[in-house]
């Protein structure tokens, strides 16, 4: 299935991604989130709000930070495709918890016979970044909507289950890794919270 790339009136964009079960979602807000924040996700007393995309003197590490979380999607949704949990652009975008979250749904999916295709609208946005001055993690917010990014039986190309996609938020924490940035915690809230 090919999907496309579209800019959105608001500055979300439609990705070029197949899919988000429903039972990672569950598996993420279940197994990442604690009162509705990902695990490790806690405010720090130095996090500061941040300036927006290109916006100020930190206008590179949000865009490179967003990049990251992107990307995160992006490798999820090819990995969907086959429910391959050994897809090499997982951990280009991801480490820690988000990468073990991300290939152990995965691999559930493969167990279980099911991929994921579709599209998803993000409107990924950064809310906070610590330090303030040359930050080295950084708070992302989301609404994701997965109404259209559903799993499907393998053998069938049938729908898995009658559980809808919809708008859910999403909160992760995006990490200075080396010289690039990644996703080292997120956690998907349930349909209808943003």
């Amino acid at each position: 299935m090919t999907t496309s790339i579209r800019q959105g009136s608001s500055g979300s964009r439609w990705l070029p991604l197949t899919g988000l079960p429903i039972g990672l979602c569950l598996a993420v807000v279940v197994g990442a989130c604690d009162g509705g924040k990902p695990a490790g996700d806690s405010p720090s007393a130095t996090s500061a709000s941040a300036p927006g995309p290109g916006q100020g003197p930190r206008g590179s590490v949000d865009e490179a930070a967003l990049a990251a979380y992107r990307g995160m999607w992006q490798a999820y949704a090819k990995a969907g495709l086959t429910a391959n949990p050994d897809e090499p652009e997982l951990a280009r975008h991801a480490t820690g918890q988000a990468l073990s979250t991300l290939k152990t749904g995965l691999a559930k999916l493969r167990e279980d016979g099911e991929v994921i295709k579709g599209e998803y609208e993000s409107e990924a946005q950064v809310v906070a970044a610590s330090p303030s001055t040359e930050p080295v993690t950084v708070s992302v917010q989301d609404c994701l909507d997965t109404t259209r990014f559903l799993t499907y039986k393998a053998a069938t190309g049938t729908l898995a289950d009658d559980v809808p996609g919809g708008k859910r938020a999403v909160r992760a924490t995006v990490v200075r890794d080396g010289d690039g940035w990644k996703v080292s915690s997120f956690g998907v809230q349930a349909v209808g919270t943003c």
